[in-house]
């Protein structure tokens, strides 16, 4: 297990999780071994803006280094199932990889910079999952600011040993003039220019010492395994005392031949469809109108059976779904019980798409989506559920499912994905929902996926399973695809808020994880099949107007058995919508892009606001025409039925306050109005203090003034008195 020893806190931190003590830096430098770029694309792109990593060794086996330069195939299957967004990364140098020159990286390492903090990272974990997580590592960390004297020495010599280390002793391991040639490439060519850039790098820049090289060319030296097709390619370059061979030009091409036949090689050995199918396997027996669950010792159907369900298992479901508002940066249970409520549907999808087709209430089969797409953020919750939550959820002991397995890459070419879940849903047998993760971000973009996905919701009928995927949708991203034709066959559900600090979080997913079981979800898909058997007209009438309907009336009636009815009840019958979701975001967006710059409110209307359309001047990346089309288009993000939008002109929108921040899902226009008066009020309290001050004042100027009048009056008297005296006394002597 990671421990962590915080050296300015002087504390040891036991089994803390790496990535949130990463939280807040967006600039990621070090020196790592990496299984796969898998981990760089779901946990360092997401994170940082910068990343410059160097590609380290696991350890020091013979050949390490040379495997490093000229295992292409390698690196030919990493760019394969490298996303768009990671191409696009290296394309821009925003994510820099280098390998060595000469000797080996072993260190492990990591800078993690912002403005004005930095931390360090140093000790014995790779960014692999298994370091993180199950290896006994020990690592410490320094937290430290920019402008502390004292934290100087140490910030300023781990950059200039990563320094050093990348522009001296590194290379690139992917030139990024390469992109554009093999974007979008077939393996063959992916292959040529990689192994041409391999040669390009022994001439030019990486260093191999003889010794290196016999130590893999030379049979007789190295140790009696197996070849790999990259030993192989090396022996095509170099004879077995470590000299090139003559004809270079020529060896090259030998290389390419050997490389070529290793992927012929590894095609062979693709894995058969059903292992990758969920187990047990759940199938549908039309004449007795029951669901079929496969026996793992016998391997018959035997009938699905209610289970015992008790109130334990009722409350690890409610706390799952609960984590998802209180382990949160902001509430997304709504989705989290979504996905849940498909799933216990999913069985029973053909049968609801079967009853449309033929109900007296006229709607197409087609709105009921065949499939579930978590999409998601870096981690964010969408692998947690199909990974870790929805599996045991279903009883389903397969391991999890990755869409490079189904494709064999993760590249932008999906025939093979799509063949494979046009073989399962055509099989008329199985009602199992296929789980698969990592989905290709622009799966829906692609011709080949949109087409299979029409297709099978037009002309698939009788007994098919559904498919529930987990998708990453990164920034640079292509947008989701929200056509008609797609959002009514394919039921998106946002996750997009990050998750608390540990310290923070009410629940530990671990415990959650381990105490989910498959009772609930045996119980709700018996239950629904025996109300879909015995259909009354009311009940079909919602179940055409919302097909999760009977799924949510058999969840409300067990959560009220058990005492549990108010544990879900303000969401439980509300309806998600991405395209709402995303609305949402774009004006909370809106708003912090403009920081309320034209946003107004006039004075004693404490109920609307008015939205200028000054507003869309300096909007970044605005897809329309004009401000005038702008304007159009952020009114009609919001919902009529809700009143939220008052009226629409030349200059702007008027809109009602509290109905705008309750479809936002925060007070956000009412916390910035109270903040503008409570300003006002202070300004007017200061004012009134002045006025209440200058009134004081000229008050006693007055009061001094009439003081000074009655003492002058008084001097002047007694002054008259005295000279009257006087004056008769001395006029007596005269």
């Amino acid at each position: 297990m990671l421990t962590v020893y915080d050296l300015k806190n002087q504390q040891m931190l036991q089994q803390p999780n790496f990535w949130d003590l990463t939280t807040g830096f967006d600039s990621f430098r070090g020196v790592s071994f990496v299984g796969s770029f898998k981990i760089i694309e779901n946990e360092l792109l997401p994170r940082f803006k910068t990343i410059k990593l160097i590609l380290g060794m696991e350890d020091n086996r013979t050949g390490q280094k040379m495997e490093q330069v000229y295992n292409v195939p390698r690196r030919v299957q990493e760019l394969e199932a490298a996303s768009d967004t990671f191409l696009n990364r290296i394309s821009d140098e925003s994510l820099q990889l280098r390998f060595t020159k000469k000797d080996l990286f072993h260190s492990k390492y990591f800078l993690l910079e912002n403005e004005t903090d930095f931390v360090l990272f140093n000790g014995s974990m790779n960014l692999t999952k298994q370091a993180m997580t199950k290896n006994h590592e020990m690592v410490w960390m320094y937290h430290g600011q920019k402008n502390q004297p004292a934290d100087q020495a140490i910030y300023q010599a781990h950059r200039a040993l990563f320094k050093s280390n990348f522009t001296e002793d590194s290379t690139d391991y992917l030139n990024r003039k390469l992109i554009d040639q093999i974007r979008g490439k077939d393996r063959q060519t992916i292959t040529a220019v990689l192994t041409d850039e391999v040669a390009n790098e022994v001439n030019t820049k990486v260093s191999l010492s003889k010794d290196e090289i016999t130590a893999v060319s030379d049979d007789q030296a190295r140790e009696k395994v197996l070849k790999p097709h990259w030993v192989k390619a090396v022996q095509a370059v170099y004879t077995p005392k470590g000299n090139k061979r003559r004809d270079q030009s020529q060896a090259n091409e030998n290389a390419k031949v050997l490389y070529y036949q290793a992927f012929a090689q590894a095609e062979k050995r693709v894995i058969q469809a059903n292992d990758l199918y969920p187990k047990p396997m759940w199938t549908y027996d039309e004449d007795e109108r029951a669901v079929l669950v496969q026996n793992t010792v016998t391997n018959q159907y035997e009938p699905l059976v209610e289970p015992e369900l008790t109130k334990e298992d009722l409350e690890t479901f409610i706390d799952v779904v609960d984590s998802f508002r209180t382990n949160k940066v902001r509430d997304e249970s709504l989705q989290a019980l979504t996905a849940f409520l498909y799933l216990m549907t999913a069985p029973m999808i053909w049968k609801i798409q079967e009853i449309y087709r033929h109900s007296n209430f006229s709607r197409s089969a087609d709105q009921v989506p065949l499939s579930l797409v978590l999409i998601g953020r870096g981690t964010t919750g969408k692998t947690l559920l199909v990974r870790d939550y929805f599996k045991p959820f279903t009883g389903d002991t397969s391991p999890s499912v990755q869409y490079a397995e189904i494709n064999n890459s993760n590249s932008a070419r999906s025939e093979r994905a799509v063949n494979f879940l046009d073989h399962y849903l055509r099989s008329k047998r199985f009602i199992s929902p296929m789980i698969i993760d990592e989905l290709y971000e622009n799966f829906f973009h692609l011709k080949v996926a949109t087409n299979a996905i029409k297709q099978w919701s037009n002309t698939i009928t009788g007994i098919h399973n559904t498919s529930v995927f987990a998708m990453n949708h990164n920034a640079s991203s292509k947008g989701i695809n929200n056509l008609e034709e797609i959002t009514k066959r394919v039921y998106y559900l946002s996750f997009e808020a990050g998750w608390l600090p540990q310290a923070d979080q009410k629940y530990d997913y671990h415990i959650l994880q381990n105490s989910l079981n498959d009772h609930l979800y045996r119980t709700v898909v018996y239950r629904l099949n025996q109300r879909l058997n015995h259909l009354s007209g009311d009940e079909e009438s919602r179940l055409i107007h919302d097909y999760l309907s009977l799924t949510r009336e058999i969840l409300k009636e067990i959560l009220a058995d058990f005492g549990f009815a108010d544990r879900l009840a303000t969401i439980i019958d509300q309806h998600y919508d991405y395209k709402q979701d995303q609305n949402k975001t774009i004006w909370r967006m809106l708003l912090a892009e403009n920081n309320f710059k034209n946003v107004y409110f006039t004075d004693g209307d404490d109920q609307h606001f008015t939205v200028s359309k000054a507003i869309f001047n300096d909007l970044k990346s605005n897809m329309y025409q004009n401000n005038n089309e702008t304007l159009d288009n952020y009114f009609n993000m919001l919902p009529r039925e809700l009143g939220i939008g008052i009226v629409q002109n030349d200059i702007g929108m008027v809109l009602n306050i509290d109905k705008f921040d309750h479809f936002i899902g925060e007070p956000l226009v009412r916390r910035y109005y109270e903040r503008q008066h409570q300003k006002d009020h202070q300004q007017d309290a200061l004012s009134q203090l002045i006025a209440l001050q200058q009134k004081e004042s000229k008050q006693r100027a007055i009061a001094d003034q009439k003081r000074d009048q009655l003492l002058n009056e008084l001097a002047k008297k007694q002054t008259q008195k005295s000279t009257s005296f006087f004056g008769r006394l001395f006029g007596k002597e005269k």
